[in-house]
C-alpha cells in the first residue's frame, strides 16, 4: 500500500508548541484610547465591518460571512456601500473589503479611516488603494498559483509551510514598504518575487491586502471549477461531484486543507490587527475542545432491519451514533399499506420473533426504535430518472412506509450530481441541511505515479454551506465523505479501487483521523450496511474496517456522530452571535455577550487568545459563575477555552500582567 507522501512536516505545526504571536514584531504604532468613560466602545455598530461590491463580475462577496462563522469569529455585519455611513474607527474596529474597482470618494474614506487608527484587509484591492497599503502595481498577474507563508514572519508560523494551492487570479505588487506574510509562489513550492499578503502600518492603523480574492478561492476550492459542471471527467460513468476536481485539485498536495489553512491565516491577521483593541474571541471548531469528529453514516439498499441493527449496534460499541441513508422500495400504494399493516403486528409482543426476523423491510417501530437511541435513518434517492423526479419518487415511498418525517441529511445513490448546485438546491428545497455527496471515491484520485491519494479534495475538512452562481448562500451545509469503503475495498457490486485489504484499509483511516487531529478538521465515513448481508470473506472485511477505523477515531477523542447531530451541531455554532462589547484598557478587562440557540445536548467551546498585549488571560466568568479555562493552540496560537452551553450568556474576561 502506498500513501501520497506523509502527514507529518506542515500539517503538524497546526498544533505545534504555542509562542507568542508579537514576539520580535514591531506592535502597531500607539494611539489615544477611542474609548469613552464608561470604558464601552463609542458609537460601535460591530468589531468588524464586511464591504461588499453587488456590481463587480465575482458576486461571491457575501460568502466573507461565512468564512468568518467557519473560524468561529460571528461579530460581523455586512453591508454595501451604499449602506455604510459614517466609517470610523469608532464604529468599525476592522473593515474587510472585497474585491470590486472603487472610486474616488470610496478610497478617500478608506484612506482616512486607516489613517485614523482604523484596519483595513483588502482583497484583490487593484491599484487604487496601493498607497495605503505599501504596495506599488507591477506588470502581470498569476492564475491558479499557489501561496507560501513567510517562515520568517510571526504571523506566518503555524499556518501549513508548503505553498498551498488557490484557485483565480492574483495580481502582481511590488512591495513599497509592507511586510510580506505570505508570497506567490509556483508549483515545486518556491516562491515568487511577488508577494500573496502584506501587512502596512497607516498613519495609527495598518491594511492587509490579499494579491488574489480569497473568498473566491475557497468558494471554488470546495465546490469545484463551475466551468466543468455536468461534464463526464473522470472517465466513469455518471455525473458526480468530483468530476469538476479533476484536474482542479493538487493530489500531491491533497493531504492539505488549503482552504482551511488560508481561512486561518486570515483570522490569524485579525487576532493581531485586534489585538490593541482587544484579544480577539473565537469558536472552537468541535466541542469542548476536541480535535475532530468522526461522522459515522453507511449506505443501505432496501436491506432488511437485521442488518442495518449490526452496524448500528458496532457503532455503539464505541459510543457513537451513525446515519443509515436507506433506499426503500418502489411500490404501489396498496404494496405499501399492505406492508406497514405487517409492521405493525410485528410491534406487538405476542408476535413470534421468527415473524419478525420475516420481515424485509424495517417497521416505522424499529426505525423509531433506532432514532430514540440517537441513530438518524435518512433518505438514499435513485435519481437516475431525473434530480427532481427522484426525489419525489422515493420520498413518496419513504414516507408511505411509515419512515417520516423526513431527517436533514442527504446522501444519493451512486453520488450522482446535477449542475453546480443544482442537487443541494434541490435538496434544501424539501428540508434537507447538510449534504454528503462529495465523495472521495474513483480513479479521480489516482496519481500519475500509481499512487492513491487521500485527504481534502474540496481543500477542507469544515462544513460550510453551498453558494450559488449568483453569489446567493444556500441553506444546507457540504460536508465531504474522505473515507469510502468501496473505494478502498473491493466490493461484491464493483469499485475497490484501491483494492487494499481490509488491514490497509485500516491504516489509511487511522493515517487520515490522525491528521484531521492535527489540522482540526470533520471527517465523514461510508460504512456500507449491505455487506452486512453478505456472508463470508465481504462482512468480515467491512466489520475490520469499521471497527479499526472507529477505534482509531475513539483514541483521539473524537466524537463519534450521527451526520444529523453532526448538522444540528453545526447549526448552532455558525448561528452563534457576538454582541455588547465593553473594553477597558487600563484595567485589562473585557465584556461581551454570546447568544446560540438553545441545544441541551451541546455546548461550545470559547477561546480567547492567552495574551492580550504584555497580559496574560487571568480569570474568565460565564453570568457571574467563575468557569475553569484549558489551554490549547490553534494554528500555533495559545489559547484558553471553556465550555458554553446554549442561550445567551454574559462573558467577562480579565488579563493580568
Amino acid at each position: 500500500m502506498q500513501l501520497c507522501g506523509a502527514l507529518g512536516g506542515g500539517l503538524a505545526l497546526a498544533s505545534g508548541v504555542g509562542y507568542s504571536l508579537w514576539e520580535g514584531f514591531d506592535e502597531l504604532p500607539q494611539q489615544t484610547s477611542p474609548y469613552a468613560d464608561d470604558n464601552r466602545p463609542k458609537n460601535l455598530d460591530a468589531l468588524i465591518l464586511i464591504i461588499r461590491n453587488k456590481n463587480l463580475e465575482n458576486p461571491f462577496g457575501e460568502y466573507l460571512g461565512e468564512i468568518l462563522r467557519a473560524e468561529g469569529i460571528p461579530c460581523f455585519r455586512l453591508m454595501d456601500w451604499e449602506e455604510v455611513g459614517d466609517l470610523s474607527p469608532e464604529r468599525f474596529r476592522v473593515i474587510l473589503l472585497t474585491e470590486g474597482e472603487l472610486d474616488r470618494m470610496q478610497v478617500e474614506r478608506l484612506s482616512t479611516y486607516v489613517y485614523q487608527g482604523g484596519r483595513l484587509i483588502a482583497f484583490r484591492p487593484g491599484a487604487q488603494l496601493t498607497s495605503i497599503l505599501g504596495l506599488e502595481p507591477a506588470v502581470g498577474s498569476m492564475t491558479e498559483g499557489y501561496l507560501k507563508v513567510n517562515p520568517s514572519h510571526p504571523l506566518g508560523r503555524g499556518i501549513e509551510a508548503r505553498a498551498m494551492q488557490y484557485h483565480g487570479e492574483a495580481d502582481y505588487y511590488r512591495l513599497a514598504g509592507a511586510e510580506v506574510i505570505a508570497w506567490l509562489a509556483n508549483e515545486d513550492d518556491q516562491p515568487t518575487d511577488y508577494p500573496a499578503v502584506t501587512l502596512y502600518r497607516f498613519g495609527k492603523g495598518a491594511a492587509c491586502a490579499w494579491s488574489f480574492d480569497l473568498v473566491k478561492s475557497v468558494v471554488l476550492s470546495r465546490q469545484g471549477n463551475p466551468a466543468w459542471a455536468n461534464q463526464e471527467r473522470d472517465g466513469r460513468d455518471g455525473i458526480r461531484a468530483v468530476d469538476m476536481f479533476v484536474g482542479w485539485m493538487d493530489l500531491d498536495r491533497l493531504e492539505i486543507p488549503h482552504a482551511d489553512e488560508q481561512m486561518r491565516l486570515l483570522s490569524r491577521l485579525m487576532t493581531y490587527m485586534l489585538q490593541s483593541y482587544l484579544p480577539l474571541p473565537r469558536l472552537g471548531y468541535f466541542p469542548e475542545g476536541k480535535r475532530g469528529v468522526l461522522i459515522a453514516t453507511g449506505d443501505s439498499h432496501q436491506n432488511p432491519p437485521q442488518v442495518i441493527e449490526q452496524a448500528l449496534t458496532l457503532v455503539e460499541g464505541f459510543g457513537g451514533r451513525m446515519s443509515i441513508y436507506h433506499t426503500p422500495p418502489l411500490v404501489s400504494k396498496l404494496r405499501r399499506i399492505y406492508q406497514r399493516g405487517r409492521a405493525m403486528l410485528v410491534s406487538l409482543s405476542l408476535v413470534s420473533p421468527a415473524l419478525q426476523n420475516s420481515l424485509s423491510y424495517p417497521a416505522p417501530s424499529q426505525v423509531a426504535d433506532w432514532r430514540g437511541r440517537g441513530h438518524e435513518f435518512s433518505l438514499h434517492p435513485y435519481v437516475e430518472m431525473g434530480l427532481e423526479a427522484g426525489w419525489q419518487e422515493y420520498l413518496k415511498n419513504f414516507i408511505g412506509l411509515g419512515y417520516g418525517p423526513i431527517s436533514p441529511t442527504v446522501r444519493t445513490h451512486r453520488i450522482l450530481w446535477n449542475g453546480w448546485v443544482e442537487t443541494p438546491r434541490l435538496q434544501a428545497s424539501y428540508g434537507i441541511r447538510m449534504n454528503l455527496d462529495f465523495y472521495h471515491y474513483g480513479t479521480a484520485f489516482r496519481k500519475a505515479s500509481g499512487e492513491w491519494a487521500y485527504g481534502f479534495f474540496n481543500a477542507s475538512g469544515l462544513p460550510m454551506k453551498f453558494v450559488d452562481e449568483q453569489g446567493r448562500v444556500l441553506n444546507i451545509y457540504q460536508q465531504v465523505t474522505q473515507l469510502v469503503d468501496e473505494h478502498l475495498m473491493k466490493m461484491p457490486w464493483g469499485g475497490g479501487w484501491a483494492d487494499l485489504s481490509a488491514e490497509e484499509a485500516v491504516q489509511v483511516a487511522e493515517w487520515l483521523i490522525q491528521g484531521a487531529a492535527e489540522v482540526g478538521a470533520a471527517l465523514a465515513a461510508q460504512y456500507h450496511v449491505d455487506l452486512f448481508a453478505f456472508e463470508g470473506d465481504y462482512a468480515a472485511k467491512e466489520r475490520r474496517w469499521m471497527e479499526g477505523s472507529l477505534a482509531a477515531a475513539a483514541q483521539l477523542g473524537f466524537p463519534i456522530w450521527s451526520a444529523e447531530t453532526w448538522c444540528n451541531f453545526t447549526e448552532m455554532r455558525q448561528q452563534a452571535r457576538m454582541t455588547g462589547w465593553s473594553v477597558d484598557t487600563e484595567a485589562r478587562r473585557l465584556v461581551f455577550s454570546l447568544e446560540c440557540a438553545e441545544a441541551p445536548q451541546f455546548s461550545l467551546a470559547l477561546m480567547l487568545p492567552q495574551r492580550w498585549e504584555k497580559a496574560w488571560l487571568d480569570k474568565v466568568w460565564v453570568d457571574q459563575a467563575q468557569v475553569n479555562v484549558h489551554e490549547t493552540t490553534h494554528a500555533g496560537l495559545e489559547y484558553g477555552w471553556f465550555p458554553v452551553s446554549g442561550g445567551k450568556h454574559q462573558i467577562v474576561v480579565q488579563y493580568a500582567e
